[in-house]
């Protein structure tokens, strides 16, 4: 955590576990049933890598599974950093300042794929810097939270993966009605003081359920290396190019595309525990998933993102119910907010 960054936001009350914003010190107001937002928070579990040079878009071209020339000033997207067997290390989202890309992931993930990345740049005319502790990112969730952003900053983004940019200032609209807030440190502060009295200020649990509510996966420290990017359903959400060419793990994941049937899918449940990434999913007696995210919904429920087997998912027939753990709380399939169409083909793959 970036020290001049958090100690601003303590300075304003918030409360800081495990690198991440919490809360703000009102429960009260703070609870999901009571907020009707806009929702503001600081988003410090996110980190940035800044790629610049002129060989960087050929160099990202060739490490991400998304297509990097699509990527500018205005539009962002997704992208994953796979192994060469097609195991997903990193999920990103991507933008363009200036003629420098930023990569943002999690935070905890920057060093390691900074470092793995600098591996492969070797005569490349490309420079690899770990921004976080130069840069506060702040996040707004509601139906209001894009008009604020244009009323207040003056950034107009209407779809999602717009970028609106202006003098040091991103502007990101995600899905799930959230849009991302990007700048200096001393920039970001004013831009919090700015947005906080007409917000309700509060940790990042809303935008990480707005996350989950949109099914867009997040890789963390503790689900890295285990899924492919079709178990994790970016090739349903834009997040993979099947035409731009060879990248770090290409070759598993085309022919997942057009040979195989995924055997495993990211989806959505609903819970009455609280759960972590990387918790398992049992069917009866049998492991059949894994949890990539999880976060208390608007409505004070906990719901969750993971990879299972796409049959334990549909359930039904002699398929056993769905819990978290070998004991634990039963899981309610809820529905994504965009369709999963098996890959079909002659044979099965499992990315492996």
């Amino acid at each position: 955590m970036n020290s001049s960054w958090g100690r601003a936001l303590l300075e304003r009350g918030a409360r800081i576990e495990s690198g991440r914003v919490s809360g703000f010190g009102d429960s009260r107001r703070e609870a999901p049933p009571a907020t009707t937002g806009p929702v503001l928070t600081a988003l410090l579990s996110q980190g940035l890598i800044l790629a610049s040079g002129a060989d960087a878009s050929t160099f990202l071209q060739g490490q991400l599974s998304n297509d990097i020339a699509l990527v500018s000033g205005s539009r962002a997207q997704l992208a994953a950093y796979c192994t060469p067997k097609g195991r997903v290390l990193a999920t990103l989202l991507l933008w363009k300042t200036g003629n420098d890309y930023v990569l943002e992931l999690s935070r905890e993930l920057c060093a390691p794929t900074r470092k793995r990345l600098q591996m492969y740049v070797l005569r490349s005319r490309v420079q690899l810097t770990d921004a976080s502790d130069q840069s506060a990112i702040i996040g707004l969730v509601g139906v209001d939270a894009l008009a604020l952003v244009r009323s207040e900053l003056g950034l107009a983004v209407a779809s999602d993966y717009d970028v609106a940019q202006s003098g040091g200032v991103a502007a990101i609209a995600l899905p799930g009605r959230r849009v991302q807030v990007i700048a200096d440190i001393a920039l970001g502060v004013q831009i919090w003081d700015r947005l906080a009295p007409r917000s309700v200020v509060m940790g990042e649990e809303m935008w990480e359920a707005q996350a989950v509510a949109s099914g867009i996966p997040a890789i963390t420290l503790a689900t890295q290396d285990q899924f492919t990017p079709h178990m994790l359903n970016l090739d349903l959400v834009g997040g993979v190019s099947f035409d731009k060419g060879c990248y770090t793990g290409q070759e598993i994941v085309a022919r997942t595309q057009y040979l195989g049937q995924v055997k495993r899918r990211l989806a959505r449940f609903a819970t009455t525990a609280s759960a972590v990434a990387g918790a398992t999913v049992y069917a009866g007696a049998a492991q059949v998933g894994t949890v990539v995210n999880a976060a208390r919904s608007p409505t004070g429920k906990f719901e969750l993102l993971a990879v299972t087997q796409t049959r334990a998912a549909q359930g039904g027939g002699s398929v056993a119910a769905l819990h978290l753990g070998a004991d634990g709380p039963a899981l309610r399939p809820l529905l994504l907010p965009y369709p999963v169409a098996e890959t079909r083909g002659g044979s099965t793959s499992d990315g492996d």
